[in-house]
């Protein structure tokens, strides 16, 4: 096996990526619409971008009304400014912190650690960013720990994969800031010659369907 084979498994679920690719479309017509207005925003144009933003929580949350409901608390305005800022970036760090000003995206500080929690925002660059970003969750990171254990050899790191248990690495990897995922993405970058994919998120979404092989959604 290969990691295209992780992005197959991935792509399997007909409706979750009929979703995902819809999610694409609007991201890239907000975009499109960021460039053209820049500053000066249209009512239209500020709804796009907070629409967008409701449905990347929606996607992030796979439709889960109890993990939903933070985006909408976020004015257009600050959306439109959060997603400029993250396309005008120069950094990772600065790009992901953008986003991280919303939200239900890593606004607040975790009361034990202090840190903020950057996952549900990479979920929003995987969108706006997807040659550069990926997503990063407890999955992701599991697995590519795992590859890089096997040298990169899928079956193997399938094999050490359900070995483990994934209550405990869900745990154990439950809060990432934002330069914990602006790694894990230069490694998703790493892997796209290798494994002959172009954009980070295809590496990043065939990381993410090998850890369903392994560990199934219920």
């Amino acid at each position: 096996m290969n990691l295209s084979d992780g992005l197959n498994r991935y792509q399997k679920d007909a409706v979750e990526w009929k979703f995902t690719q819809n999610t694409e479309a609007m991201a890239r017509d907000v975009r499109s619409l960021i460039l053209l207005h820049g500053d000066q925003p249209t009512l239209a144009a500020l709804a796009a971008a907070h629409a967008l933003l409701v449905d990347v929580e929606k996607w992030k949350a796979m439709c889960l009304k109890e993990r939903m409901g933070n985006a909408a608390k976020n004015s257009p305005k600050e959306v439109w400014e959060a997603f400029r800022g993250a396309l005008d970036a120069k950094t990772d760090v600065q790009s992901i912190l953008s986003i991280m000003r919303l939200t239900g995206f890593g606004a607040s500080q975790d009361e034990e650690t202090g840190q903020r929690r950057a996952k549900v925002a990479t979920a929003v660059l995987r969108f706006l960013k997807p040659d550069e970003w990926g997503v990063v969750d407890w999955r992701t990171i599991a697995m590519l720990g795992l590859l890089k254990n096997a040298k990169g050899n899928v079956d193997q790191a399938l094999e050490l994969a359900r070995k483990e248990k994934p209550v405990e690495l869900r745990s154990a990897l439950d809060i990432v800031d934002e330069r914990g995922a602006c790694e894990v993405n230069r490694e998703y970058r790493a892997m796209r010659a290798p494994a002959h994919l172009t954009r980070t998120v295809d590496v990043e979404m065939a990381i993410f369907g090998l850890s369903l092989m392994a560990w199934p959604i219920p």
